[in-house]
């Protein structure tokens, strides 16, 4: 399902759909082994408490969309963003197939999303890296998609 995104609230709007997708279509993740892991969050930011625990992963943090500053005018009928998404887990392979899992799922949704707006989405970067939270390595995948969004005209009487 699909959120209209209004001109007063395009940030969180857009924000809501990128996670909806995300967090209907990614739940789990099954590795060699085989073991299967649950998504533990998808969230907007990296919680500010310490995970300390391989129970507490994997997280999926969708950013807030970046779009320009500029004010909306009656003759400006679209604007550039991008949206980050990132994958945080304790097992590379788990990271990697979860990032993949986010693409697909916005690859394959592509047309509800053009319903409310949210057109010509591409993939413009992605990147990987670890880091160790005490005891626990982990592994970081992340994927940026560049997108338009279209609105409807505002008419002045």
């Amino acid at each position: 399902m699909t959120n209209v995104v209004n001109k007063v609230s395009i940030i969180p709007d857009v924000w809501k759909n990128f996670r909806d997708r995300i967090k209907d279509q990614v739940t789990t993740v099954t590795i060699t082994g085989p073991l299967v892991y649950t998504v533990s969050n998808v969230i907007s930011s990296y919680p500010d408490t310490i995970l300390d625990s391989k129970s507490n992963y994997p997280i999926i943090v969708v950013e807030d969309p970046k779009t320009p500053t500029d004010a909306l005018t009656s003759k400006k009928t679209q604007i550039n963003g991008s949206l980050k998404i990132g994958v945080y887990a304790n097992q590379s392979e788990s990271a990697s197939k979860l990032v993949s899992q986010c693409i697909n799922a916005i690859e394959t949704y592509k047309g509800d999303l053009s319903k409310v707006g949210i057109r010509k989405i591409e993939i413009t970067d992605t990147n990987q890296d670890f880091f160790n939270r005490d005891k626990i390595k982990i592994h970081y995948r992340e994927v940026i998609f560049d997108f338009l969004l279209f609105y409807s005209n505002t008419v002045g009487f």
